[in-house]
């Protein structure tokens, strides 16, 4: 199981029910996720094909997640720098969100169809 759906395993829930009932961090998560493609697309063919190719989008995501870490690290160190997730609280799930959101749009994650049982990661 890769990085992306564990991630979702263990927190995609959480940010979407929170996404559900605060339309300030849905926005910010669904504008995130509209940039990241914009970059990408905006890149040339190679890039954009990041979104399209699950293979690349995987490897993409992972990198992703290691960026999301090394902020949180640098906030953690440095709690007094003024470092966007020292800045921001909702830094790790606003970038969890926009992940998740490629994530579906990229084939890489399904919501569980009616009836399945919900996989549980705790």
């Amino acid at each position: 199981m890769f990085a992306v759906q564990v991630l979702y395993q263990q927190y995609g829930r959480d940010i979407y029910a929170r996404a559900a009932v605060d339309a300030a961090f849905s926005a910010a998560v669904s504008d995130l996720a509209a940039e990241i493609r914009e970059d990408l697309k905006h890149a040339g063919p190679r890039m954009a094909k990041l979104l399209t190719d699950k293979t690349a989008l995987t490897y993409y995501l992972l990198g992703h997640s290691h960026a999301v870490l090394a902020g949180l690290l640098e906030a953690a160190v440095r709690p007094d720098a003024s470092t966007p997730a020292a800045v921001n609280p909702d830094f790790a799930a606003i970038r969890l969100g926009a992940m998740f959101h490629l994530a579906f749009d990229g084939g890489l994650l399904q919501l569980p169809a009616q009836g399945d049982a919900p996989h549980s990661a705790r």
